[in-house]
């Protein structure tokens, strides 16, 4: 999978879509006011950049009215979250950088790489995530060289689906691949493509999943879990 985008956007823009492809999933809709909460600036520059996603046919914008992000404008929020979470994650889950130091420094470069470097942070990372053994060298490495606290990151970087988060975990839902009755059943509850998910608890046996999706509560089978492919926060 590549991340490079169709149109081209301002980090600013980025940031903006970012904002509200989250606030979105969490509620449903954004207003100027929570976008501008989030980022921690002025109304007036709020309007400017929405008027500039609605341009680029990205969101649904009228004055006053709440903001939804549009089909093409949904993919490119998700293609944005989705490099943010792959930088972030390489700092946390190869670097050993603290949470809040990969945050940080994910949000000052996810905006200067390109496709072909990403790519290749997120196949990195994962490949350290599936080799315990290369991980544990590395945090030697990194302990002995560089005096770097061995600090494991969260590794979620990558679109996966709600089998794969933990507990405490929150992601966004980018498509839900059953026909069946899952999907019939977020279907009838409003709920589907964009919507907030968080995992509130895993059986011992690891069947059922116990989630929050804006405000109801589900158990899932394994199997149904699998169906629901996400992006993570």
């Amino acid at each position: 999978m590549t991340f490079e985008s169709a149109k081209s956007l301002s980090p600013s823009l980025e940031d903006y879509l970012q904002a509200i492809f989250w606030t979105v999933a969490a509620k449903g809709t954004a207003r100027a006011k929570d976008i501008a909460r989030q980022l921690e600036v002025k109304a007036s520059s709020v309007t400017g950049a929405l008027q500039a996603l609605a341009q680029k046919q990205y969101v649904h914008y009228q004055p006053y009215e709440a903001v939804t992000l549009t089909a093409e404008g949904f993919d490119e929020a998700t293609r944005v979250v989705q490099r943010h979470s792959i930088v972030r994650e390489f700092f946390a889950g190869v670097l050993r950088l603290n949470d809040a130091a990969a945050e940080e420094k994910a949000c000052r470069m996810e905006h200067c790489l390109g496709a072909d470097v990403t790519d290749r942070l997120a196949a990195l990372t994962e490949f350290v995530r599936t080799r315990p053994e290369v991980g544990e060298g590395l945090s030697r490495l990194l302990a002995e060289q560089c005096r770097v606290a061995d600090t494991p990151g969260r590794v979620q970087g990558k679109s996966v689906t709600v089998a794969d988060l933990r507990p405490g975990q929150k992601a966004a839902i980018v498509a839900v691949r059953s026909e069946g009755a899952l999907a019939r059943r977020l279907v009838d509850m409003g709920l589907g493509r964009g919507a907030l998910v968080e995992v509130e608890g895993i059986a011992p046996a690891g069947d059922p999943i116990r989630i929050r999706i804006r405000g109801y509560r589900l158990a899932l089978r394994r199997s149904e879990a699998a169906a629901i492919s996400v992006v993570g926060r």
